[in-house]
């Protein structure tokens, strides 16, 4: 996948030499409500159950990819219609939120530092994506690359969140990726109900294997 290179402004920490976009609570981030649904979404759903189950040392911090995918970059090719039906009790969300996905399908978003999550993560761009890679699939990987992404389980790779007008529905794509063999993709579909996020669909549709890339 070729995403452009992105400048972050939030604090950096260095970490076995290198310096990274890392999270910071103290840093001022001012969202918008349409953002900030975006991020409670994002937040719910980190960081996928192919990461979640492996062993506590692996899974220290999360690393995710610091620009959303888009349609092209979802491998197996697959649309939020095709992967999952929508509730009984509200179709027409669903269709809404798909009509926005259809509409902005080619577009890539800047990931922000707006996360909420139990522990420390780590923004990387395209760059920093492709050393992780290959620092764990490729034998001739260095030991000072596998020290530095040590405690990271894999990354986590999102879509943007596609909504319906008023916001009540959302769809989204995320991936998390620990090898070539091992990555499940999937769409989600959510729905607001009480001022909170709550998943209605996706598990169904889990690919393994899946890339944005």
């Amino acid at each position: 996948m070729r995403i452009p290179r992105v400048l972050i402004t939030a604090a950096g920490v260095i970490f076995a030499g290198q310096i990274f976009a890392q999270s910071d609570p103290n840093a001022p981030i001012h969202l918008t409500p349409r953002q900030q649904d975006v991020y409670a979404i994002y937040s719910m759903l980190m960081p996928g159950a192919v990461l979640a189950n492996l062993g506590a040392s692996q899974n220290q911090r999360w690393a995710i990819a610091d620009t959303t995918v888009n349609a092209a970059d979802i491998n197996p090719a697959l649309a939020p219609e095709a992967a999952l039906k929508p509730p009984g009790d509200h179709p027409r969300r669903f269709h809404d939120a798909v009509v926005d996905y259809e509409q902005r399908r080619n577009e890539r978003q800047t990931v922000l530092h707006a996360f909420h999550l139990d522990r420390p993560y780590t923004l990387l761009t395209p760059s920093d994506v492709q050393e992780f890679r290959t620092a764990r699939t490729s034998v001739a990987a260095s030991d000072a690359d596998q020290q530095k992404y040590s405690g990271y389980p894999g990354i986590n790779y999102f879509s943007d969140v596609y909504f319906n007008p008023p916001r009540s529905a959302a769809l989204v794509y995320m991936v998390a990726w620990c090898t070539n063999l091992c990555g499940q993709g999937e769409w989600v579909y959510l729905e607001k109900q009480n001022s909170q996020w709550v998943r209605r669909s996706g598990q169904s549709s889990i690919v393994s294997g899946a890339q944005p890339f």
